[in-house]
């Protein structure tokens, strides 16, 4: 089966470049190289409008979708063991779960959440919380919803509490996970993603993020088994731009790169 690929992008021409790079979905926020926070609602319907007009018209995957970071604040990259930077006031709570009903209401497909205890457990009243306020939106309009969850589980101190959240997130409804494995980079983690491939046991999808290459895909997918991967493919500093490149930072050439390494597994 082939490997899916998700870009995170920040902006409408982002989502350009990817759909016509071959993306299966963009994971859509602001704020990305700060680890992203979630995108205004005006700018979720125009992604998710523009996302439809592009597949109607064939210039991107049927399938081709927006889904939305929901995150109050941007954090630190280092979070690796460091649960307490996914903790939430009961205000953050508050203010994600509506950011998550508008999201939907938008458009989106799918919502990427994710909330600890500052001790390291999953902070379970939260999820709900807003896990709730995405599924209510979306009954409302008679249609499903993708439930996403973010790298705060590689915050979490071991990799058995990891694993173990596997199940835990299953129960909550979740539909896949966002993981690196516990590592700065996913092909580093490969150890955990497979383990945590294999507590999902077919019911839940483990999606590979966290410093991942199109060189790296065939790699990370033979040892873990994953079915998706995620990367930002941002251009790096100082690269050289065509001159009739997008105004963005999303990369062309990254994500054509992935989505030819993934289809080749």
């Amino acid at each position: 089966m082939r490997t899916l690929v998700e870009i995170a992008v920040q902006d409408l021409p982002g989502l350009e470049v990817a759909a016509a790079a071959g993306a299966d979905r963009i994971e859509l926020c602001t704020d990305l190289a700060r680890g992203g926070v979630t995108p205004e609602p005006e700018l979720v319907a125009a992604a998710t409008a523009r996302a439809r007009a592009l597949v109607a018209a064939r210039e991107a995957k049927p399938h081709f979708d927006v889904h939305v970071l929901i995150r109050s604040r941007a954090g630190s990259d280092d979070f690796l063991g460091r649960p307490e930077e996914f903790a939430v006031t009961a205000d953050e709570v508050e203010l994600m779960a509506w950011q998550a009903g508008e999201s939907v209401q938008a458009g989106a497909a799918g919502i990427v959440l994710g909330a600890l205890t500052a001790d390291g457990r999953l902070d379970v009243p939260a999820i709900e919380t807003i896990r709730d306020a995405a599924l209510t939106a979306a009954q409302a309009e008679l249609r499903g919803i993708t439930l996403t969850f973010h790298r705060a589980i590689d915050a979490l101190p071991t990799s058995a509490a990891r694993v173990a959240a596997i199940p835990a997130l299953l129960r909550l409804g979740m539909h896949r996970v966002l993981s690196s494995g516990g590592h700065a980079r996913a092909l580093d983690g490969a150890a955990d993603l497979a383990a945590m491939v294999e507590a999902a046991d077919d019911l839940l999808d483990i999606c590979a993020g966290g410093g991942v290459r199109p060189a790296d895909i065939a790699d990370l997918v033979a040892r873990t088994g994953v079915s998706d991967v995620h990367l930002s493919a941002r251009r790096r500093p100082g690269a050289a731009r065509e001159a009739d490149a997008p105004d963005t930072e999303t990369d062309p050439a990254i994500i054509s790169a992935a989505v030819d390494a993934a289809g080749a597994q």
